[in-house]
């Protein structure tokens, strides 16, 4: 999904051989000093044992001591089980940090681009920046002592896990409000409070699509349509532009030809040519325009479109639209309805 960093293949082996090597060094070092760089103590031994995700690998996560006596616990994973603190106190999210603050736990170092996220205004302060996710600032992260590190990139972990337990969630594990609010609940040993705000994320959904009842009730159907940078793109209920928001959760009806070529085959979008556009254009258009696309709404093309004669085009702000965490998605909700009710 959005802002995925991917790596030339070669890129990455060499970046990940040069954190092994600065890490050896500093281990190095570290051998020659009684002083440790461990975290912060967990604020008990023992929490209730987490219930299985379907993200994690279903193992049960037993409780034991580590070998400095800190309580931990086994937190089943893509790469196999990970011994995590009963109550991580401080915590790298290279990517998903808006997972954490929805729990009110604020990390202590986090991706540039994430601690800028406009929806996150207010919440960001004081995490340390510690670059992006695939050019992460290794001196920085051993600098902060992290006790937990949670990545999306998998090629990360082997390096990652030599400074302290590292947890990889890969965006593509990432996109439904319940399983992912259930997962970093049973990250965080908070899955009480992972049902209240999941709870709380029902009534505003439904609340909205209360709001929305005429149009739901009706028989409009909704596009939406992307260019980016020189492509141009149908989106269905993915991660993408809102798909989650507007199909998903708030039930928004896609034209037929979207909802059997991209919806009913589980595909999060469709590369289209510009002269197919109307052949997927709703009764409303949401319009993304990014990554430096070019897009002539006065052409005949675009202007030949039912929706577009009728003022049913609705511009998306990237900086709303693009991020899809339960955070994300709320705010999506209110700007909808400011798009269709009048």
């Amino acid at each position: 999904m959005y802002f995925k960093f991917k790596l030339d293949k070669r890129y990455r082996l060499g970046w990940a051989l040069c954190i092994a090597a600065m890490l050896l060094l500093s281990a190095c070092g570290a051998d020659k000093s009684e002083s440790a760089t461990s975290a912060a103590p967990s604020a008990s031994s023992a929490s209730e044992a987490p219930a299985s995700s379907p993200a994690s690998s279903g193992s049960p996560a037993d409780h034991t001591d580590n070998s400095a006596g800190e309580a931990t616990r086994t937190f089943g994973t893509i790469m196999g089980d990970v011994e995590i603190p009963a109550h991580p106190q401080r915590i790298i999210a290279q990517g998903l940090l808006p997972y954490f603050l929805m729990f009110d736990v604020k990390p202590i170092g986090s991706t540039s681009w994430e601690i800028e996220y406009p929806h996150l205004a207010g919440l960001t302060d004081g995490i340390e920046d510690t670059g992006f996710i695939d050019n992460a600032s290794v001196e920085k992260i051993l600098s902060l002592q992290p006790d937990l590190i949670v990545t999306v990139e998998p090629t990360l972990y082997e390096p990652f896990s030599k400074i302290a337990p590292t947890v990889v969630i890969p965006y593509d594990k990432i996109g439904d409000v319940h399983e992912d609010t259930r997962l970093f609940g049973e990250l965080l040993g908070k899955q009480d409070e992972a049902e209240q705000i999941l709870a709380e994320f029902d009534r505003k959904t439904e609340e909205t699509k209360e709001k929305l009842s005429p149009i739901l009730n009706g028989n409009e159907t909704f596009s939406l349509v992307g260019a980016f940078d020189k492509t141009y793109y149908i989106y269905g209920s993915g991660i993408y532009r809102g798909g989650l928001t507007l199909y998903k959760y708030l039930g928004l009806r896609a034209p037929s030809i979207i909802q059997e070529q991209i919806i009913d085959k589980n595909k999060d979008l469709l590369e289209i040519s510009l002269e197919k556009i109307p052949e997927y254009a709703g009764d409303h258009i949401f319009l993304d325009v990014s990554n430096g696309a070019s897009f002539d709404e006065s052409g005949g093309l675009w202007q030949s479109i039912a929706a577009v004669k009728n003022g049913k085009v609705h511009k998306l702000d990237t900086d709303i639209f693009w991020p899809y965490d339960p955070l994300a998605i709320s705010q999506q909700m209110d700007e909808i309805v400011k798009m269709l009710l009048p």
